[in-house]
């Protein structure tokens, strides 16, 4: 009998399968970090990383930064690939990782529909798809619970922003139609 054998937790992760490793999760974190310090980087040499009559350029501060962070990202998976042979040792497992996945991708999709359609008529959507999505779950949430929560947030929010504290939030194209 080996320690795998008395581990409960090594027993549960194996019947609910194998997830995301740890090296696979800190490579795939390394390298994003890697792609977005060279983003930084690039978009700072667009904006001028010298110096003129003023002191330091706009860019000049976010290039090494964007620098630094790339830098020490890639130094980072490299030492994760070194080690890669060193056991697995998991990060998440299969259920684990499709919870996340499950607020992510809502996420990236609301992130996406903003440009489109507006914070407001976003956040309606996504206000809405999460209710209903609970709702599945056995959580109480009827349809016309999740109607009114989803309009009234976003309105509610239109209100203390754009007319109380006169912060203008961004509304897409629906300001527009109604001659606002």
């Amino acid at each position: 009998m080996n320690e795998h054998d008395t581990d409960p937790a090594a027993q549960e992760r194996d019947a609910e399968g194998k997830g995301l490793s740890l090296r696979a999760g800190g490579l795939a974190t390394s390298l994003s970090l890697v792609l977005l310090g060279c983003i930084v980087m690039y978009g700072s040499l667009q904006q001028g990383i010298g110096w003129d009559d003023a002191g330091p350029m706009p860019g000049y501060f976010p290039f090494y930064i964007g620098l630094l962070l790339a830098l020490s990202s890639l130094g980072t998976a490299l030492g994760t690939l070194a080690k890669w042979s060193k056991g697995r040792g998991d990060l998440t497992t299969r259920p684990q990782l499709r919870r996340v996945l499950g607020v992510f991708i809502p996420i990236c999709v609301y992130a996406a529909l903003m440009r489109y359609l507006g914070m407001y008529v976003a956040s309606g959507l996504l206000i809405a798809w999460f209710m209903r999505r609970m709702a599945e779950q056995g959580t109480a949430h009827g349809w016309i619970k999740t109607v009114v929560i989803s309009v009234a947030v976003p309105v509610a929010c239109y209100f203390i922003f754009t007319r109380w504290f006169q912060v203008p939030l961004y509304a897409g194209p629906f300001p527009a139609w109604f001659g606002a």
